[in-house]
């Protein structure tokens, strides 16, 4: 079979510098694993180039290629030789142009892989679909359209707008463990020394700083575990607008916990499986996630992960076996969880187990790809 994933974002993708986990690189490595061609095209406002990208299972091709862009929508005007030798195009986001125009032009081969869902927080993306579904919704419904989707969220969103179940396939987001590897390089980053330094409990947040992550619940969290029990520091990674540091900050300094964290702006990916693996539990109260990369990664090294219902949590997470579900921002309850999971070693080491299970088992990349071929497969018999 002969796959095309095409990245229709405006955003360039270093794939030979790059030290994370893109993910459409791990899905095409797996595919090529299971004796498939799988290229991918990408965005570029540098100049246009081809490259090859190999692993221990072949070859990766790389096209970067310009395209018209706008409202965080890439259009790849001048592709169609590239595109035309594919039998499987694999887009992204039903709401994406280039998606609209290749179940048009492409339908025999054309399938779209799809993340978000709604939620009252996303006001800005709801405007767009809003608009969008006005438009141009009626060309994947008269066509039936196939659909990969992220979560059971991101499928009920699509039911919700009318595409037929039967077209929607479920196929959540994988981990390419290759990448999560330092190749034995010693860790010196400070916040990895600190860590290892620290005996006590350790809670760890790993991402941007925005609104969206709720920094400050974590903090209020943070607060009152220490109360009860105070040999714990919390580790925060990530950057994010200097005003929303500054409050973080502040509320830090007003709760008096400012001197227990830990922070560092940035640390390249290579180093982050020792990070995983210090940490007691990892913190993720979002107010909103398509999937969430750090849920894979911290379950994948055996964190206990307390979130919030989304994307992620919904494939990934069965409540109270390999991870914590809560419905609400109540900073009483999520305090008392995780200091009773502190307090229980084998539930601890029982949640921690079934977690790295839980990934190694269903969500590399490699075992997600039987899935995708699947749903490639379909949307050719359903063509013909």
């Amino acid at each position: 079979m002969n796959i095309l994933i095409i990245r229709n974002y405006p955003s360039y993708m270093d794939v030979l510098n790059n030290t994370y986990n893109i993910q459409e690189i791990g899905l095409a490595k797996a595919l090529i694993r299971k004796n498939n061609r799988c290229d991918i095209l990408f965005w570029t406002d540098k100049e246009e180039k081809d490259v090859d990208l190999n692993f221990d299972g072949g070859v990766v091709h790389v096209y970067y290629r310009h395209g018209k862009t706008a409202l965080k929508n890439t259009v790849f005007t001048s592709c169609d030789s590239i595109i035309e030798k594919y039998d499987v195009l694999q887009t992204a986001e039903y709401n994406q142009m280039q998606s609209w125009l290749c179940a048009k032009k492409y339908q025999q081969k054309a399938i779209i892989y799809h993340g978000p869902y709604y939620s009252s927080f996303n006001k800005r993306y709801n405007l767009m679909c809003s608009v969008f579904d006005k438009f141009f919704l009626k060309r994947y419904l008269k066509l039936n359209t196939h659909f990969l989707v992220k979560s059971e969220l991101a499928k009920d969103f699509l039911v919700q707008k009318g595409i037929h179940e039967e077209n929607i396939t479920v196929a959540g987001v994988g981990i390419d463990t290759q990448m999560l590897s330092n190749v034995g390089e010693a860790c010196e980053e400070s916040i990895y020394l600190k860590m290892r330094q620290y005996s006590g409990k350790k809670i760890l947040y790993i991402g941007r700083f925005e609104e969206r992550r709720n920094i400050p619940f974590i903090l209020h969290v943070f607060k009152k575990v220490k109360q009860i029990n105070p040999d714990t520091k919390l580790f925060l990674i990530g950057n994010g607008d200097n005003d929303y540091l500054d409050a973080v900050w502040k509320i830090a300094k007003e709760l008096n916990i400012f001197e227990d964290i830990e922070y560092q702006q940035q640390l390249e990916q290579k180093y982050m499986a020792e990070i995983y693996k210090l940490a007691d539990c990892f913190m993720l109260p979002t107010h909103y996630e398509i999937f969430g990369m750090v849920l894979l990664e911290a379950m994948f090294y055996g964190n206990i992960v307390y979130t919030t219902n989304n994307g992620g949590s919904s494939t990934l997470i069965e409540n109270g076996k390999n991870g914590f579900i809560f419905d609400s921002f109540n900073s009483d309850e999520w305090c008392k969880k995780i200091v009773d999971i502190f307090d229980n070693k084998k539930l601890r080491d029982d949640i921690s187990e079934m977690a790295t299970k839980t990934i190694s088992t269903h969500f590399t990349w490699d075992a997600l790809s039987e899935s995708f071929v699947s749903a490639y497969e379909l949307v050719g018999e359903s063509k013909k």
